[in-house]
Formats: structure tokens, C-alpha cells, sequence
């Protein structure tokens, strides 16, 4: 029997749609890419339970006669290339023709086109890649397909899908990645039947980032991209390095030729361009690089798009040209930006009485523009003045110790020499006790590192890690009935948040809100995406003005994304936020109260996240290391 066999059609095509699709938002993409391919503007897609049982796509666009929907489900059946030169300059966004045939594998699949000038829709149904049925149907001009019950049929593939809450999450970064790029198209998304996210055709792209990042957008510090050289052109907006109002706003979007792109190249080149200024400003241990969205547009023919199953990655045919375009616009932007800053810094330091003060970025810029003498100039253009002399460099004498007789001695267990280098013949003195600074006497490494001597050697604490593990363990506690310790705020914190994220966070917030009410939050749902937070949990004393609320839902959209369980996630988040951090320098009495509190925990070695959060060094590995034992 020969050992070589060719697959079967069906194992073939189910392979194939491993490549194609990964996941639910893989669907909705290809269904919403298809759409925008044949001109609609109005697109509609509807879920239920996070794409993982229904994702249903509905468009206005030009539809598909019967023949055409036919082939549709063929291997490689497009309408976008004729020939190899066409795969050269592919201006639309689907062109391999495995969409359709990839999805209708690995799941229940029900077609309903009708083109503009037939009077009956078609209707073509699929089970597990096996074609059922087709019929006329009643329908609008375009096209909707329904997909049930993704990867039922092959289940190992189905474990490895996400929570509901994840796989929405993904579904609407994508929506929104393709509302920024469309303007002039409606996208609409429902999930369970409700309403999640609604944005209107609008006439231009401003518009539509003021929909999708909120009214606040361009109140914040952002900078204005716009440039053409030949045949290349960027556009955008840029963030600025002042602190940020809204710091939901962390995205970092790039589109090349109308998508959505994730490419090392420009990534490089954006990062380079700010470094500079970055590292001027000391708004490095802030954050990376800020905020960003950025539209690149240039011939097809220089782009191939066609390297990566969901074109997430494109390869560029000269992309140093592309690296030093980007790279010498963004400079030249953040240069201006720089020189702005700094003539508004110089306004409010030479009128103070007219301006407000300067802001942080303005003030640095404005150092790192003028020379600020030194000490040593000033002693030497005061040198007449200056003398050395004034202060005496013999050594203080000695204290008067007031020698006590006939003393009875302390335990000498207790008993603590003051002045060891004294003669004690004729002398005693009382003994003081010993507390636990004195016996344990930890001290810190760059306010981030905690040093312990213990009996065989030296322990090792990232006093951050350590933290973040005793604060998460108490936040698990409380989500299982452990009494919360609050704070409640003088003034209520309202927060307004961005619609690119009220869908997930609204509901997050709302199938949890007694959970957020047990670790210490009191939240009340305001108009529209309004939150109003009244008492917060007592480890988070750095409130921020209620920002680090805002780095706790990011950071819960992180955990979430890794980890679907929401009470481990939330305490992670809330742990990682309230949790002190590397540079705070910390007193020995702090530093004993973090160490014993770490030993109280359930698992003191490791962080939430697994990582390590102390290495033990002994006598024997330092003795090798100074080549002390052979």
C-alpha cells in the first residue's frame, strides 16, 4: 500500500480554511470586505454569543446572479483578477476566492444575493462544505449571508475560540478599523438583537474619528499629518507628549492603500521618529510611543498584499523609500511641534501674569532649548565672593558621654554597643530593644529592587511584582465574600467613555456590576456612555483624577483577552494598576511591611502573570563567582 495518498476534497478544503479562518472576526471580516468589494454603503452584521453561534452579514451592494453565486463557492473563484498582472496591482480588498468556500467548511452557510436588475434573489445553502440546497428567494438588491455555528463540526478547533466578551472585542476592533477607513459607508452591529454599535455615513474622515474616538478627539494633543512626495502620500493625526485626557485612547492604526495593516517597517519608522523627542522630554518611563493613526497611500504595483492568508501583513518593493517617507514626515511634524511648544513656554515664563503656567512637555522643551548655568559658572564669575574657608573641614568633636557607675547590666542578649570603638572597661550603658528593622535591615536598589539578607545569603524582591501579588490575592478574596475596604471620593467621577470602547466596556460593566461592587467600586450607569464612580477600593490610592480607573479597564481588555475569567482578570488589572511601582523609593518600615505581607500570601514566589518575583542567591554562588571555592 503506497504511503502517499492524496487528501480528500473535504480534509483538503477544511485545511484550507485553517489558513482563512481563524476565529468569528475572521468571518466578519471576510463577509464585510466582500461587501465594501461590490459598493455597498450600508453594511450590517449581527451575533450572537460573540460570532461563535451566529454572524450574519447583510449589505446594499451590486449582489450576484445565480451563476455567479454558484461559483462563488468554487476554490479560487473571483471577479477581482483575470491574469498574473493583475496580481501585480490588486486594488480591491478580497481577490483569492476562498472565503466563501472556506467558511461554508466549517460551518452552516446560507447565501441570499440579488443583483440590481433581477427581480429574484438566490438563495444557496451549505452544511459542513456539502451544498443542500439552492432556490429562488425573496430579497433587496445585495447580499446577506448567514453563518451558524462556526467550527461545530470540528471540535478541537472550537476549544481554542475565546469567551463571548473576547471574541466581540476582536469583532469590534475590526468594525472600527474599517468605520475609519470608510467613512462614506453605514456600519452596523448587533449583537443578541441589541444595538452595540451604529455609525452613519458621513461626508469625510474627521468625522467619522470624532464618532469613533469621541467628541473629546481633537481637544487632545494631536498633530495634524498631511504630505505627498511623488507617487507616496500620509496622512493622519499623531498624538503629542502632553498627558492625555482620555487615556482609553491608546490605538496605533495604520492603513496602507485602504487597509488595516501590521507591518514592521512603518512601525519601525514611526518609533524612530519619536524616539528623539521622547528621550528629550523624559516621557520614555511614561509610556512607548503615542497614539497614532496614519493613512499611507501608493501605487499597487509597488505593494504585494498577496504574503499573508488574512493580508494583515503586506511586503512593500522598496521599503527603505517607504521607511525614510514616513520617518522624515513624522520628524519634520514633531519638529514643528517642538518649536510651537517651546515659543508657547517661552510666552508663560516671560509674561506670567498674562499666561498660565507651562505645561510639563513645554517646560522640558523649553530646558532643552536654552542654556541654564551651573553651579560651577556662577562660582567662578562669583570667585571674590566665594570662599572655601567658610565652612570648617575639621571633623566635629566628639559627644560628651556621661559615664554611668554601678550599673546593672541589660540581657545581654538585648544589650547594644553605641560606641564600640570606645573603652567600656569602666563604662555601661543601658540597653535599647531591638526592633525588626534592626534585625532583618532591608534597603532598596534603584527604589525598585528589595535587598534581604537571610541566613545562607541574599533574597531578591521586585518590590512592584510583590505588590501587585499581595493586592491581587486580596481582590480574590473579596470576590468571594471578604469584606472590601473603600474610599469614597469628595466629588463623584464622572467618565465619559469613547464610543470605540463603550460597547465592550458598557457590557462588561453591566453583566459585572455586582462583582465590581464586591472588591470596592460603587459605579452607577449615567445617559448615554456615561459612568459615575462614587467609592473606589482602598489599594488604589494613586486615584489620578480617576484616570487609573481608565488604565484598569485597558488593562482588563488585556487580561480578558489572555485570561476570559473576569474575576481573575479584574483583579490582575486592578493589582497591576494599584500596585507601587519600580522608581518609588520606599522606607525600611515599608519595605518590612511588604515583605511580611508577601509571606502571607498563598503563592509569595510568583506574580499574578507567573513571572518571578524574588531570586535567592547563597554564600556558596558568591564564593564561585569570586573564584573563593575551587
Amino acid at each position: 500500500m503506497n504511503k502517499i495518498r492524496i487528501l480528500s476534497e473535504d480534509v483538503r478544503n477544511k485545511i484550507a480554511a485553517g489558513e482563512v479562518i481563524e476565529r468569528p472576526v475572521s468571518v466578519v471580516k471576510e463577509l464585510v470586505e466582500n461587501a465594501l468589494d461590490a459598493s455597498a454603503s450600508i453594511i450590517t452584521v449581527s451575533l450572537e454569543k460573540g460570532g461563535k453561534d451566529l454572524i450574519q452579514v447583510s449589505d446594499n451592494g451590486s449582489g450576484m446572479s445565480e451563476d455567479d453565486a454558484m461559483l462563488a463557492f468554487e476554490r479560487h473563484a473571483t471577479s477581482k483578477i483575470r491574469s498574473v498582472d493583475d496580481i501585480i496591482s490588486i486594488s480591491s480588498l478580497g481577490f483569492r476566492g476562498e472565503a466563501l468556500p472556506s467558511i461554508a467548511s466549517v460551518s452552516r452557510l446560507t447565501l441570499i444575493t440579488r443583483t440590481h436588475e433581477d427581480e429574484t434573489a438566490t438563495r444557496i445553502d451549505y452544511a459542513d462544505g456539502r451544498l443542500l440546497e439552492v432556490s429562488p428567494a425573496a430579497s433587496n438588491p445585495g447580499t446577506t449571508v448567514t453563518v451558524k455555528g462556526l467550527f461545530k463540526n470540528i471540535p478541537a478547533r472550537r476549544k481554542f475560540l475565546r469567551s463571548e466578551t473576547t471574541e466581540l472585542q476582536h469583532i469590534l476592533k475590526y468594525f472600527h478599523y474599517q468605520a475609519i477607513m470608510y467613512p462614506q459607508v453605514s456600519f452596523r452591529l448587533l449583537c443578541e438583537g441589541r444595538e452595540k454599535v451604529n455609525f452613519i455615513a458621513c461626508a469625510d474622515r474627521h468625522q467619522r474619528l470624532g464618532d469613533v474616538f469621541g467628541s473629546g478627539f481633537f481637544k487632545e494633543d494631536i498633530i495634524p499629518i498631511d504630505r505627498q512626495m511623488d507617487d507616496y502620500s500620509i496622512s493622519g493625526y499623531i498624538f503629542g507628549l502632553e498627558e492625555r485626557q482620555d487615556r482609553l485612547l491608546d490605538f496605533q492604526y495604520t492603513f496602507v492603500n485602504g487597509r488595516y495593516i501590521s507591518d514592521k517597517t512603518i512601525r519601525h519608522s514611526i518609533r524612530k521618529a519619536f524616539e528623539p523627542f521622547i528621550l528629550k522630554t523624559r516621557f520614555w518611563q511614561k509610556c512607548s510611543t503615542p497614539p497614532y493613526v496614519l493613512f499611507i497611500d501608493l501605487p499597487p504595483e509597488l505593494l504585494d498584499v498577496n504574503v499573508h492568508p488574512a493580508k494583515l501583513e503586506v511586503r512593500f518593493r522598496d521599503p527603505q523609500r517607504l521607511h525614510s517617507f514616513v520617518l522624515n514626515t513624522l520628524s519634520q511634524a514633531l519638529t514643528d511641534y517642538e518649536t510651537a511648544k517651546f515659543a508657547s513656554a517661552k510666552a508663560k515664563f516671560t509674561h506670567p501674569v498674562e499666561f498660565q503656567k507651562p505645561t510639563f512637555i513645554e517646560a522640558e522643551f523649553y530646558k532643552s532649548k536654552i542654556d541654564i548655568p551651573r553651579f560651577s559658572s556662577y562660582k567662578k564669575d562669583f570667585e571674590k565672593l566665594y570662599q572655601d574657608e567658610i565652612v570648617p573641614s575639621e571633623p566635629l568633636p566628639r559627644p560628651t558621654i556621661i559615664p554611668v557607675h554601678n550599673t546593672q547590666k541589660a540581657d545581654a542578649t538585648e544589650q547594644v554597643e553605641l560606641f564600640p570603638d570606645l573603652p567600656n572597661d569602666s563604662f555601661s550603658f543601658p540597653a535599647l530593644s531591638r526592633n525588626e528593622e534592626d534585625y532583618v535591615n532591608p534597603w532598596q536598589l534603584h527604589s525598585s529592587f528589595i535587598f534581604v539578607q537571610i541566613e545562607d545569603g541574599l533574597v531578591v524582591i521586585d518590590q512592584h511584582a510583590a505588590h501587585e501579588r499581595i493586592i491581587y490575592e486580596k481582590i480574590l478574596h473579596r470576590t468571594k465574600g471578604t469584606p472590601p475596604t473603600r474610599q469614597k471620593l469628595i466629588l463623584p467621577l464622572v467618565i465619559d467613555i469613547p464610543p470605540i470602547f463603550a460597547a465592550l466596556v458598557n457590557e462588561l460593566i453591566d453583566k459585572n456590576l455586582e462583582l465590581l461592587e464586591k472588591v470596592g467600586f460603587t459605579l452607577k450607569r449615567f445617559s448615554g456612555n456615561a459612568l459615575v464612580i462614587e467609592e473606589v477600593p482602598a489599594e488604589l490610592s494613586d486615584w489620578q483624577s480617576g484616570h487609573i480607573f481608565i488604565d484598569i479597564l485597558k488593562q482588563l481588555e488585556t487580561e480578558l483577552d489572555a485570561e476570559p475569567d473576569f474575576r481573575d482578570g479584574l483583579a490582575k488589572s486592578i493589582a497591576c494598576k494599584a500596585a507601587i511601582k519600580a522608581g518609588n523609593k520606599l522606607s525600611k518600615r515599608e519595605m518590612l511591611n511588604l515583605i511580611n505581607d508577601l509571606f502571607a500570601c498563598e503563592t509569595p514566589f510568583f506574580c499574578p502573570h507567573g513571572r518571578p518575583l524574588m531570586i535567592k542567591m547563597t554564600l556558596q554562588e558568591f564564593e564561585k563567582r569570586f573564584k573563593r571555592l575551587q
